[in-house]
């Protein structure tokens, strides 16, 4: 019997990577989604791609813009599951996306997702879609309070408008939009696969594919902890963690029929309360001492604020012990002098 067919966005970034290598490990078939095919190569040179049997396993399909309502009726000939992880994420640099961020983050997010699940209703071999969104998605900016803890039931009915001052502010927009349109969808039209919901916090570990430190300080989630460990200045963020391995881990997980669907799950570690994000700095002098001083100037700053919580019942349907903050951090940095010491003449300053 042939192993399921897995249709899958974003495996070029941080998240959507790791997923893919944890599917393949899983005996999953899959196909992958790139906006240009050319993307395809930075994923087969991986060591943990390469370490694969990917020859029948692997297949690539090209959609250069998810947003076009007919995008995904071809890509999803024969499959089994999905797993939608690309969107626009917020940048560390809001000039290279133009003034208009409604553009940019809400329309092209909540479209690709509704676009998918109605393209998906026509194919009736579609039995599961996973939706990868974030705890961003929990967050109410008029009702919450220092006290309010976030749960898989939390939904919001207070969502910004544009003109939006921040990328994080139209990011923000973006996910609670997408998560409640695409429930809402699911509530009228009834449709025979099942939703499942993934909310991670701020997902640190190993990326792969990004090889060249310089990249590594402006790509994703975690520039928020080598930039300070680099000696810069981070914004104050919500202590809320995830190692990459367990939001990989718990989408293979969700991805089983035993795995209840038709509900969000939270993928946060440290309890209610979160993480003190500059432990980092105590975290990198106690497991790279010499480096401190060196490559690694670990006198930067990353404040934190608490934004309270409860992965605990997701936790347990999913069968997870995230794995704590310390080897989140260890993870990431170790990772980048990897990359370094690849590349000893490059050590990047900024």
């Amino acid at each position: 019997m042939a192993s399921e067919l897995v249709l899958l966005t974003g495996a070029t970034g941080l998240i959507g990577f790791r997923v893919l290598v944890f599917c393949l490990r899983k005996g999953y078939r899959v196909r992958v989604v790139l906006r240009d095919l050319a993307a395809r190569a930075r994923i087969l040179r991986t060591p943990s791609i390469q370490n694969l049997d990917t020859e029948t396993n692997l297949t690539f399909v090209e959609i250069p813009d998810l947003s076009i309502p007919t995008a995904f009726d071809d890509a999803l000939r024969d499959v089994d599951k999905v797993i939608h992880i690309a969107a626009p994420i917020a940048s560390a640099n809001p000039s290279s996306i133009g003034a208009d961020l409604a553009t940019h983050y809400l329309k092209p997010t909540t479209d690709a997702a509704l676009h998918l699940l109605s393209s998906a209703q026509a194919h009736h071999t579609v039995k599961r879609i996973i939706l990868t969104n974030s705890l961003a998605a929990l967050i109410d900016y008029v009702t919450d309070t220092d006290e309010t803890i976030h749960t898989e039931s939390t939904r919001v009915t207070n969502i910004q408008q544009p003109p939006y001052r921040s990328p994080f502010e139209a990011y923000m927009a973006a996910k609670i939009s997408t998560l409640n349109l695409t429930e809402q969808w699911a509530e009228s039209e009834k449709p025979a696969f099942d939703l499942v919901h993934m909310a991670p916090g701020h997902v640190f570990g190993p990326n792969e594919p990004v090889t060249n430190p310089k990249e590594l300080l402006q790509t994703g989630t975690n520039r928020m902890i080598l930039a300070p460990v680099m000696g810069k200045a981070y914004p104050k963020e919500a202590g809320v963690t995830v190692h990459l391995d367990d939001v990989a881990e718990a989408h293979v997980r969700a991805l089983n029929p035993s795995t209840p669907g038709n509900r969000l799950y939270i993928l946060s570690s440290g309890g209610v309360m979160g993480t003190k994000l500059d432990d980092c700095f105590e975290i990198v002098a106690r497991n790279f001492p010499e480096h401190v001083g060196k490559t690694l100037l670990n006198n930067g700053s990353l404040p934190s604020f608490v934004f309270k919580v409860d992965a605990s019942e997701s936790a347990r349907t999913l069968g997870i012990d995230f794995i704590p903050y310390e080897q989140q951090v260890r993870d990431t940095v170790g990772y980048y002098l990897e990359c370094v010491q690849r590349q000893p003449s490059s050590t990047p300053s900024d």
